[in-house]
């Protein structure tokens, strides 16, 4: 029986930090300087209406025997809304930043009346509160909490946050059926792409059910397709091959492990195709008889209608300068 697996998924998103104190906020701005993606509220009252407006729930998949047996029975690779759909996704706050002293709400209430958003909730304290937060982590109103006044506070804190932002994307993923992408869901190609990810600067990842591959996309918003094939993985592709009647250097070289070739924006070799460029396969770290690749594409080779983090942004800055001039 097929099994389940949650795809890799990662892009940005927003933070919020309230804290009645200016000043220190301004501190927080200098740290995390990105001011379209995180917020930063004086008011409390303003910081709860934000996040009001962009709660979302988790997305749930609860399913019967019956719905497995059916989704066993048809087509398709994947289960779920496709991230890459959506545009509001940057806008999702993967965390909440509250300090404990502020006069009109303490921050372990106002933390505990959004109990439904589905984010990580932090709490600074300063001269008072420790015991009021040790008491708040142990009742599960918060997730952690940290000293304001802590040297290492801020390099905590980007840890946290770090964290935060890839928990709240693993629980988003599609599901892969029929084990298709299963190869994406294990441990190491997961801590494989993350490491591309800081090395190459690409700020975002979506695995692609109508390829099995994982598209990646940086800064500029320059896209990469990442691939990783298993000894299974191997065998599937090299019986297509030859079930399609590929060339004999195709096949050839695959079963050597001679090459890895790309066949974006399929999922395999198909009867008939022409250009095949084969990429630089490297093995997975820790994985033996599986490799990987990762190859740049072409601007014309990604679809008009995907809204990528850069131009997002872009889009975000320009609404933002405007409204400065107004």
């Amino acid at each position: 029986m097929s099994s389940f697996v949650r795809q890799p998924l990662f892009h940005p998103l927003s933070v919020v930090f309230v804290d009645d104190s200016a000043d220190f906020l301004s501190g927080l701005r200098g740290i995390f300087r990105d001011r379209i993606l995180n917020r930063f509220f004086t008011d409390p009252r303003a910081g709860l209406a934000y996040i009001s407006s962009r709660q979302r729930e988790v997305p749930g998949l609860l399913l019967s025997g019956s719905d497995y047996s059916e989704i066993e029975k048809g087509g398709g690779n994947a289960l779920g809304n496709d991230p890459l759909e959506d545009d509001s996704r940057f806008e999702e706050i993967a965390a909440v930043v509250v300090d404990y002293e502020m006069p009109e709400i303490d921050g372990i209430r106002f933390l505990s009346s959004i109990h439904d958003a589905a984010c990580t909730k932090i709490l600074l304290t300063g001269v008072a509160g420790d015991r009021e937060a040790v008491d708040a982590f142990n009742a599960g109103l918060i997730d952690f909490y940290l000293r304001k006044t802590d040297a290492d506070m801020p390099a905590k804190l980007s840890g946290i946050l770090a964290d935060a932002k890839k928990k709240h994307c693993r629980l988003r993923g599609q599901v892969g059926v029929h084990d298709v992408g299963s190869t994406y869901c294990d441990a190491r190609v997961i801590r494989l792409l993350d490491d591309l990810a800081a090395r190459e600067g690409y700020v975002e990842y979506y695995w692609r059910p109508a390829q099995n591959a994982v598209l990646m996309l940086d800064e500029q918003g320059r896209a990469g397709v990442f691939v990783a094939w298993d000894e299974d993985e191997w065998a599937f592709q090299c019986d297509t091959v030859v079930d399609a009647g590929g060339p004999d250097w195709l096949r050839e070289g695959m079963e050597q492990r001679r090459i890895m070739p790309l066949f974006w924006p399929h999922e395999a070799y198909r009867a008939g195709l022409s250009d095949i460029p084969t990429t630089h396969m490297r093995p997975v770290p820790e994985w033996d008889g599986a490799f990987y690749s990762i190859t740049r594409l072409d601007p014309s080779q990604l679809e008009p209608s995907v809204l990528t983090f850069a131009a997002w942004h872009r889009a975000k800055q320009e609404l933002t300068r405007i409204a400065g001039i107004a």
